[in-house]
Formats: structure tokens, C-alpha cells, sequence
């Protein structure tokens, strides 16, 4: 007996010690909710040394966030977590200044930075802060009707200002009538739907951007921007002046129609790798492929639509329905988002760069163009989209067109590390009954059910009797 108890409580001490040693769960959630995020991974998968969480509460409060950061640690062998009651320890809460109960702080590297809270979103948007250690800028043009950064309306671009900064970009407006220089601090361009036509000397610095190394997203709508067309024409990029339908019917499955194709298929490329099986929605497309070849360029098809889509020139709608013109179509499927690089030959790139980039006071700036000669491989990148009503606060959330928006970013930015699909906030999955399924569910429910423990109740007593 003794021999019994002895081996079966080596047991539980051994099932018990594996049990802290390997933490392993199963999401059993849609959108893997308590599950880190590809991202994340990515992220932590990259670590180059060892990365350190401090969480400053009181203790009972511990265990609120041990599940989520448990996994921060479980993921990486580079990562560890110390829970700090600051009643406890003063002094280390004076040297971090530590203010609030829930302060969450990520070190690596001799860097540290606060969270702003402690979802997965914000602790692993600090640890990408703290280890690339350097500001981002997103530019977006203006004065030519492009989408509002501001604007928090169906049209309005407040959706995307918020995701750019959440993603660790600082965002901006430039505009080149006003100034006709592009800011040193831009990371990367953001085009966004420009209602009126840019002016000549604008293609210019544009043209020179890019070719400079600049990086660049060109979201052009339907009938709009002939000179950019042209100026991307010169770079092997066709824009064409079309309408991309799609009668296949699976975009109306997601509450879209014949004018929001649905894209669910991706080209091999950094910005589409992680894509696989996500759909995303592009409403009053345009065509945008590969064209002809350009000294310098590679471009690259990044998706397109659906087999049962077209593509027109000249089509009307008459009473609710869509009168063709099959002379002007194209069969799909249809490419509808191109992305390019051109590599700036070497001794030119900071030249060039001296035209158009200068600091915001309009000094320059010397020593980044220095570099930037120095760089033999340096190159310019464009994607470029046949609608920017995507990324509108209309369309933004709809299926992963914010991913997809922030993963051209992060290629733009040459952050190729962080192009995955993100954290997704807890479905909201409505039950949708007919009268007939409520009827089932009220007859099984509140009769069925206790009318089989009755008969159950009286087969038992006759049996007994």
C-alpha cells in the first residue's frame, strides 16, 4: 500500500510538473481569440536577445493578465514575465515610473517602452516599438480631393489614420501645392483617392520620389487621375480606365454586390504570403496589371477577381438591372493590385534625393542622403490598387482589407517582419431564426423535454408497481 501511494504520488507530481513546464491549451473559439496571433509570432520568433515584460499591479490582480502573457512566454524562450506589486517594491516602482495599478512595460535590448494597455494588440505593437527602436511616418497627399484623415464618415479615411497609428506609424498630411516637397521623415506615400487631377510639376516630384527610393501607395478610383495613370504607365504598371464587375454572386454572400468584387485568391508576394483564405473586398474597382516592361522595374500581379467577373468600358443601368456592351469587356479574372520595385542605380539615388527631400524646416537633409548614395541596392517601391474605397471607413473592416492596408505599409516600409493577419476583435455571430425554427425550438423545449421526464417518471413507477 505504502509502494501504491508513493508511485501514484510521483505521478501527480510529475503531471503536475510537465503541467507548469509545458503550457499547452486548445482554442476552441472562431476567430482563436485566446490564441497569440500569426504577428505575434512572427515577431517573437525574431527576438535576437531577451526580451523582458514587467506588469505593475497589486497581487490579486496577477491573475487577471497571467493567462494572455503566459503565452508571451511560451512562445518564445527569449521572453519573460515579472509581476511587480508596487506596494511591495517602491523603488523599482519609482525607477519606472509607475504612476497606475495594470502598468504593463516591455524591455529589450536596453530600450523600454509602456503599453498602452494589455491586449495582445497593444503589448505586441510595444514590443515591435522597442525592438526596431526608430520612428515611422506615413504621409497621406492632399489637396486634390484624396480621402480626409480626419473624416470619420463612410467616405473618410479616420478608419485607416487609426489602424497606421496603431500599427507604430506616425501619420501626416502633405501637400504638395502648398509645399512642393516630400518631408525626409516620410516612410512611406499614401495616394488615396484623388477626385481632381494632379498637376504637371506634381508628377514631377512624384516621378522623382520613387525613383529616388521613395516608397509609395497609389489607390486610384474608377474615371480619375490621368496623368498618374500615365506616369505608371512609364513604370510598367497599366491602369485602365474600366469597371470591374463580378456576377459570380459569392461577393453578395458577404454583403457585397456585382460592383464589390471579391478577392480570395493571392499571388506569391511578401504582402499576400499570409493571406491564404482571407477575402477581401474592393467596391468600384478598376483594372490595374502588369504592362509593359520598363529599364529598372519589376512589377508584380499581387491578385485579381473571380473567373465569373468582367471588366468594361461602357455598361448603364436600367431599371435595377445591367445592360452590356459585351464589344468593350474583358473576361476575368482581372487584376486589380500591382506592386513594382525599381532599383536606383547606384551614385544616383542620393543625387536625386537632394531634388525633392528635405527636412520640415526645408534644409535637407544631407547626411540621409549621403547614406542613401552610399546604398548600392537602394530601391523604390509602389503598390498601386484600383480603388481606394477599400480602405475607406466603409469598407476597412470588412473581411482583412485593414490587413491587407497594413501589410502594404509594412513592405513599403521594408518591415516584411511584420506582414501577417492580426488579432481579430470576438466575432459577432447573431442566431437567425424563421418563425417555424422558433416553433421547433419553443415545442422540444418547454414541452418536449419535460414531457419525456414525465413518461420516464411513470414508466418507472409501473415498473416498480
Amino acid at each position: 500500500m505504502v509502494t501504491y501511494i508513493l508511485v501514484f504520488v510521483a505521478i501527480l507530481a510529475a503531471v503536475n510538473y510537465l503541467g507548469v513546464r509545458y503550457n499547452k491549451t486548445y482554442d476552441a473559439t472562431e476567430n482563436k481569440l485566446y490564441s497569440l496571433s500569426g504577428q505575434t509570432f512572427k515577431v517573437l520568433d525574431g527576438l535576437a536577445e531577451d526580451l523582458k515584460i514587467y506588469y505593475f499591479d497589486q497581487t490579486p490582480s496577477f491573475e487577471r493578465v497571467r493567462g494572455s502573457l503566459v503565452q508571451y512566454e511560451n512562445a518564445s524562450s527569449r521572453v519573460s514575465v515579472s509581476y511587480i506589486d508596487p506596494d511591495s517594491k517602491p523603488e523599482l516602482t519609482r525607477e519606472m515610473n509607475v504612476s497606475t495599478y495594470g502598468t504593463l512595460f516591455v524591455e529589450y535590448a536596453g530600450n523600454r517602452e509602456k503599453a498602452n494597455s494589455t491586449s495582445e494588440e497593444d503589448i505586441t505593437n510595444t514590443i515591435i516599438r522597442v525592438i526596431k527602436g526608430q520612428e515611422k511616418t506615413a504621409c497621406f497627399l492632399s489637396g486634390h480631393g484624396e480621402a480626409d484623415l480626419e473624416d470619420t464618415e463612410r467616405n473618410g479615411f479616420g478608419g485607416a489614420k487609426t489602424e497606421t497609428e496603431g500599427a507604430n506609424y506616425k501619420t501626416r498630411t502633405v501637400s504638395l501645392l502648398e509645399n512642393p516637397l516630400i518631408p525626409a521623415d516620410c516612410t512611406a506615400l499614401v495616394i488615396a483617392g484623388p477626385a481632381n487631377e494632379y498637376l504637371e510639376p506634381e508628377i514631377g516630384i512624384l516621378k522623382k520620389y520613387v525613383e529616388s527610393g521613395g516608397r509609395a501607395v497609389f489607390l486610384l478610383d474608377n474615371e480619375k487621375s490621368p496623368r498618374l495613370a500615365e506616369m505608371l504607365a512609364a513604370w510598367g504598371i497599366r491602369v485602365k480606365d474600366d469597371l470591374v464587375v463580378d456576377l459570380s454572386g459569392i461577393g453578395q454572400l458577404f454583403g457585397g454586390g456585382p460592383l464589390t468584387p471579391l478577392v480570395a485568391e493571392y499571388e506569391s508576394h511578401p504582402i499576400t504570403d499570409v493571406m491564404a483564405g482571407a477575402a477581401t473586398f474592393f467596391p468600384m474597382s478598376r483594372t490595374v496589371e502588369p504592362g509593359d516592361s520598363a529599364d529598372g522595374w519589376t512589377t508584380t500581379k499581387l491578385f485579381g477577381t473571380t473567373a465569373g467577373s468582367f471588366a468594361t468600358e461602357d455598361f448603364e443601368v436600367v431599371d435595377e438591372k445591367l445592360k452590356r456592351n459585351p464589344d468593350k469587356e474583358t473576361q476575368g479574372p482581372i487584376s486589380i493590385a500591382v506592386a513594382a520595385t525599381f532599383d536606383v542605380p547606384g551614385g544616383e539615388s542620393g543625387d536625386s534625393a537632394d531634388n525633392i527631400v528635405t527636412d520640415n524646416d526645408g534644409s535637407g537633409d544631407d547626411a540621409a542622403a549621403d547614406d542613401d548614395a552610399a546604398d548600392d541596392e537602394k530601391q523604390g517601391r509602389v503598390v498601386v490598387i484600383g480603388t481606394s474605397i477599400f480602405a475607406r471607413n466603409n469598407f476597412l473592416a470588412r473581411g482583412s482589407n485593414s490587413d491587407l492596408f497594413l501589410n502594404i505599409l509594412s513592405w513599403l516600409s521594408s518591415d516584411e517582419d511584420l506582414i501577417s493577419i492580426r488579432p481579430k476583435d470576438p466575432a459577432d455571430t447573431p442566431l437567425d431564426l424563421s418563425s417555424s425554427d422558433m416553433s421547433r425550438v419553443f415545442f422540444l423545449t418547454v414541452l418536449g423535454f419535460p414531457l419525456m421526464i414525465i413518461v420516464a417518471g411513470i414508466n418507472a413507477w409501473w415498473r416498480r408497481r
